[in-house]
């Protein structure tokens, strides 16, 4: 492979010498806004008499190269001006000309769009979607800050195709065009980023603070220079340079946090600096966030699934939880960027992020399939049980959870004459732990026939039903509940990658038309493991009514819980003198550790045709992967059970090392075909190979066996024999700007996937000559399909009476259809039918108002057993709304309403064809007030 790679290098050194041209002249220079302050990135710069264009980079700058002698027209377009024409002169054939040019000048400074409100951000992301050889979407920092957004994750979520799976109510993972989010890849300022994330590749961006962003960049399509492991797309977060501005430019933010389910206030604060030093060769941008919130979720969900065999549906546990969370999220970027002479450059960017999650969760847990069911009583809406050993549990977590990214990038560029070289060196670190959590259990065992019964009337929010009189008394007792053990966990996941990569471009003529070649390499190494460390504790002498504590929860009489100190206090007292379950704590920790390293040694070549209207880029790049792993296999068997033709006369519990390892080799090709139609008219066009490698997770040789004295056996497996999945996608779409601030878009895509991961669930099966009884573990599917397409409408609504309305609507329909490998046809996981966001705003003089509804549809979230077992998360529609009021050109006070119609999450099951609730979580809405100033 390597040899492979060398040799494509090789025959790029060989194209780029045979295509080189003599020495020609260069047009270079900045633009930006009618201050002369912003620079406006995605504005385009074409050379009329030639056809050669460049598209303005983030700091405003732009680069034509191969001109000869003479002079020249160039035609500047942007997205919210009228196109502007300039002449240029190149004195010689080796001249370089320097033109700085401004755009906007008849709009006022303090109503500049291209400075600040909700025209200026749509401008500034359609000049840069425009331009751009891909299919991409990008939100500005404008149109970020136009919405009530926490992190990154909630702040992509507004462009089309885009949606978030949330946690505890705030969004967390990013999904593009409704594809799983492991299948997308992350970067921050072009370094990709690893995952804190335990099992899986997927970055959750609630780490990263919204307040520090510069733009997101959603890629939807691939190019031979990008890297080949995403299927769904790429999200490019980028922070802001120095060099974006020409003079000092210095942004804050306070504001107060208030949650309405639990009644309590947090704070946010935020600060932005960017300016340029020795005379603008020098740019340092700082950005610095804070954030504590206090909030909570009231959550009721089934175990066990639901029993529709007798003559009323039950579930086997309903399970009553109540979240108290203290997050807190911590932000910091520098970027340092050099121009150390006109044709070399170098920068150095940083960013770090702390996040933490202190979570107080009380369960109660009531095991209905442990009672026997009274068939006599059950009828219409209710099932009825007599308790004979059924148990009710009580438990409380406390449990911290910190994540941690920190990444870094050393690089440079270099010009000379036609051919540009850049450079980057980087570090990424990622880490998620749980340090000293404490789960503690409490029981009590209902014996002597008492009466339960679960009200079903709507199979959505099943009631727990008690016989009244002792039985209630009973149940609402604390001092019924003895302890019933402690589990006390470490667990430290750590994901760091290095990374090396260059790029070589020679720009040239190729039949008249301004072309380029490019080539370059990259090598990653990456090395994921997992420590996870249990003890497990028999129950200490006390009960509930020690520790008694009592939360707000509206779903049901969810009665007395324990208190996390009172709990975490007598067990640091008395954790000594407690029984410690050595086979319990072994197996719990060895079944989860593992380690993976990987490395991917990638080449490639592309080339790009600019034939007026026509503009062609295509190439292949190639990628090598070269993965280990190791785990433990654990065997437990109990006291009584066969092993090996022997029955055991005590428990045994088996531990044995195990590795796996893998390479291959995959050649990606891509093209992507832009057409202007007309100036407002572009049609674009685009084929790509890509892969996604098994999640650590999924992958690592991790494997857990239970045979009971039954003789019953359980197991859990990783699979180091799975395939990476592999894609063919196919974009097609259209986009018309009929005016300077509006876009109508629509595309269509599909995407072709061979050995789709999913896990799976099996009963009564061997596997490797073991026969199990149970087992879960993870499978490539024979072949998945995507396909839909994507309508997006912006506009300022000028012609309206009232000035000052701008509307916005997207919409993403998909069809996705897997094949198991038992033959079942499902969606694929984590593939919602529709994602739409519509956008109503308001922007005119001192207001700035906004309302978004945000939708996705439902989605397969598990695959189990069969089509009724599985698990669907329905669909899911939240109303946010956003006002601001400027009080002055640099002050401005604002207020932001988050879950404006308090919209639950709700996943269900559909044993009989009926939705049935596995889980409904209920946040209620949350306000963000404060002020922001900019000087």
């Amino acid at each position: 492979m390597k040899t492979t790679i060398a040799m494509l290098g090789t025959v790029s050194v060989l194209a780029l010498a045979a295509a080189s041209a003599a020495q020609a002249g260069t047009i270079a220079g900045r633009v930006t806004d009618a201050s002369e302050t912003i620079g406006l990135a995605g504005a385009v710069v074409r050379v009329v008499e030639t056809g050669q264009s460049a598209t303005v980079g983030r700091d405003g700058t732009y680069r034509i190269s191969g001109l000869a002698a003479g002079e020249y027209t160039l035609r500047i377009a942007y997205v919210g001006t009228e196109a502007r024409e300039l002449t240029v002169r190149l004195d010689s054939a080796d001249a370089i000309a320097s033109r700085n040019i401004t755009l906007g000048d008849d709009v006022a400074y303090v109503d500049n769009i291209l400075i600040m409100g909700q025209r200026g951000s749509i401008n500034s992301a359609l000049s840069r979607q425009r331009a751009d050889d891909g299919l991409v979407t990008v939100l500005s920092a404008d149109a970020i800050g136009q919405f009530p957004d926490e992190n990154v994750a909630e702040a992509a979520r507004r462009a089309v195709g885009v949606s978030v799976l949330n946690d505890q109510g705030e969004g967390r993972f990013v999904s593009i065009r409704g594809i799983d989010p492991n299948l997308v890849s992350t970067s921050l300022n072009g370094v990709r980023l690893t995952s804190p994330e335990a099992e899986d590749r997927q970055v959750g961006l609630d780490v990263i603070d919204a307040d520090v962003l510069s733009s997101v960049v959603i890629n939807k399509s691939l190019l031979p220079y990008m890297d080949g492991d995403s299927i769904g797309g790429n999200v490019e977060i980028e922070t802001t340079s120095g060099l974006n501005t020409d003079s000092m430019v210095l942004q804050g933010r306070i504001a107060g946090l208030f949650s309405d389910l639990e009644n309590e206030f947090g704070w946010r604060g935020s600060v932005n600096f960017a300016d340029n030093f020795m005379e603008g060769r020098l740019g340092v941008a700082a950005s610095l966030s804070y954030q504590q919130r206090v909030f909570g979720s009231e959550s009721l969900e089934v175990d066990g699934g639901w029993e529709t065999g007798e003559s009323v549906a039950f579930p086997n546990e309903i399970e009553m939880r109540n979240y108290e969370v203290t997050r807190e999220r911590t932000t910091a970027a520098l970027n340092l960027d050099y121009q150390h002479a006109d044709d070399l450059s170098f920068y150095l960017r940083t960013t770090f992020s702390d996040f933490s999650d202190q979570e107080y969760r009380s369960r109660v847990e009531i095991k209905l399939e442990d009672g026997d069911y009274n068939d006599a009583v059950s009828s219409g809406d209710l099932a009825a049980f007599t308790a004979s050993d059924m148990d009710i549990d009580r438990d409380i977590k406390d449990r911290l959870e910190t994540q941690l990214i920190f990444a870094t990038d050393f690089g440079g560029e270099w010009f000379n004459d036609n051919t540009t070289v850049d450079w980057s060196l980087s570090y990424v670190y990622a880490e998620e732990a749980e340090p000293n959590r404490l789960d503690t259990d409490f029981r009590y065992t209902f014996e002597d026939g008492q009466a339960f019964g679960v009200d079903i009337s709507d199979p959505l929010h099943p009631r727990p039903i008690y016989e009244g009189g002792a039985t209630t008394t009973q149940v609402f007792d604390a001092a019924n509940y003895e302890n019933n053990g402690f589990e006390a966990t470490e667990g430290l996941s750590q994901d760091r990658e290095y990374a090396g990569a260059f790029n070589v471009r020679r720009d040239l003529q190729l039949a008249g038309y301004a072309s380029y070649l490019q080539f370059g390499g990259r090598y990653r190494t990456r090395d994921k493991k997992y420590a996870l460390d249990i003890d497990i504790y028999d129950e200490g002498n006390f009960t509930l009514a020690d520790v008694l504590n009592t939360v707000d929860y509206s779903q049901a009489a969810i009665g007395p819980v324990a208190s996390p100190s009172g709990v975490r206090d007598f067990f640091d007292a008395n954790r000594s003198s407690l029984d410690y379950q050595e086979f319990d704590s072994l197996i719990a920790s060895l079944g989860a550790s593992y380690r993976v390293e990987e490395d991917v040694t990638a080449g490639y070549l592309m080339g790009g045709i600019d034939a007026g209207a026509l503009r062609v880029v295509g190439g292949v790049r190639v990628e090598q992967t070269e993965t280990s792993a190791a785990g433990y296999e654990t065997f437990f068997a109990e006291e009584g059970a066969t092993v090996n033709g022997q029955v055991l006369a005590d428990d045994e519990l088996f531990i044995t090392p195990t590795t796996a390892s893998d390479d291959y080799t995959d050649v990606l090709p891509s093209v992507s075909v832009r057409w202007e139609v007309s100036e407002n008219i572009i049609g674009r066009f685009s084929f790509y190979q890509s892969i996604q490698r098994p999640n650590p997770g999924q992958y690592a040789p991790r494997v857990y066996i239970e045979q009971n004295d039954d003789d019953d056996v359980e197991g859990e497996f990783g699979n180091p024999d799975l395939q990476r999945v592999q894609a063919d996608n196919f974009d097609a779409s259209l986009e018309w700007y009929p005016n300077n601030d509006s876009v109508v878009y629509f595309g269509v895509f599909q995407k072709s996937l061979d050995n789709f991961i999913g896990e799976i669930q099996y009963q009564d099966t061997t596997i490797n000559g073991t026969f199990f009884d149970e087992a879960v573990t993870y499978v490539n599917l024979p072949s998945a399909d995507v396909s839909g397409f994507e309508f997006n409408y912006q506009q300022s609504l000028d012609f309206l009476p009232i000035e000052g309305f701008i509307a916005g609507f997207n919409y993403t329909g998909t069809d996705s259809e897997a094949t198991t490998a038992d033959g079942r046809v499902i969606p694929l996981p984590h593939q919602s039918d529709w994602v739409w966001n519509a956008v109503l705003g308001y922007d005119h003089g001192p207001w700035d108002l906004r309302a978004v509804l945000s939708s996705r549809g439902e989605y397969l979230d598990e695959i189990r057993g069969d089509a009724g077992e599985d698990r669907y998360v329905l669909e899911h529609t939240q109303l946010d709304l956003s006002a601001k009021y400027n009080l002055n050109g640099s002050l401005q006070i604002f207020a932001d309403l988050k879950n404006a119609t308090d919209e639950p999450y709700r996943a269900v099951t559909r044993p009989d064809g009926i939705d049935r609730l596995e889980q409904l979580e209920e946040y209620g809405w949350s306000t963000v007030f404060g002020v922001r100033f900019t000087y």
